[in-house]
């Protein structure tokens, strides 16, 4: 039986993951950006998981591309292949949001019109890679990542959002056997 653990990027995924995945172990890696390597994150994400002792099983981690040039699948592949160098064997998991978490929100566009103050705004062709957070605060004004970002995530269809995000996709195939009520609602098939 699985007993996850996640490791994540920030205050925003934190709050999300503690209403979808209740109890939990979920912790801040509190090092990403777009100037902090693949090494340096790997490196504060091992000593993470070894504070975890072997008590979790598996090691869930959901970062931002932000704005590296990678695609998430190379990111993943980099991080993991760093995490490996430092002696890690635990079961690892990685997703990367492109660019961010508020990108999963927008794909949702429906859900997200009902909730923003310009329902008139078109949606954009392209959802992923673009800032987010930014076309979040065009929306929305006032935005803020820890209220309305988790409120308007938590409103949303995971079952749209993965079917319209190519990273959410790629997070979910990795942990739709960790029961967590939110992602059981997925259509994976």
């Amino acid at each position: 039986m699985s007993n996850p653990a996640f490791l994540i990027d920030g205050f925003t995924e934190k709050l999300i993951l503690e209403r979808i995945c209740q109890n939990k172990k979920i912790n801040r890696i509190n090092l990403n950006g777009n100037s902090v390597s693949i090494s340096a994150m790997a490196k504060r994400i091992c000593s993470l998981i070894r504070l975890l002792n072997n008590k979790y099983y598996p090691i869930i981690i959901l970062i931002d591309r932000e704005d590296r040039s990678q695609s998430i699948e190379e990111i993943s592949s980099e991080l993991r292949n760093e995490i490996n160098k430092e002696g890690i064997l635990d079961e690892v998991r990685i997703g990367v949001c492109d660019r961010m978490i508020e990108n999963w929100i927008l794909a949702d566009w429906d859900n997200l019109k009902g909730c923003i103050e310009k329902p008139d705004i078109d949606k954009p062709d392209q959802i992923e890679g673009v800032s987010g957070k930014s076309l979040m605060k065009k929306l929305y004004s006032g935005y803020q990542e820890t209220t309305d970002g988790v409120n308007f995530f938590m409103s949303s269809n995971p079952d749209i959002i993965y079917q319209n995000s190519n990273s959410f996709k790629f997070f979910i195939e990795q942990i739709k056997d960790i029961p967590c009520f939110w992602t059981q609602m997925i259509n994976t098939s």
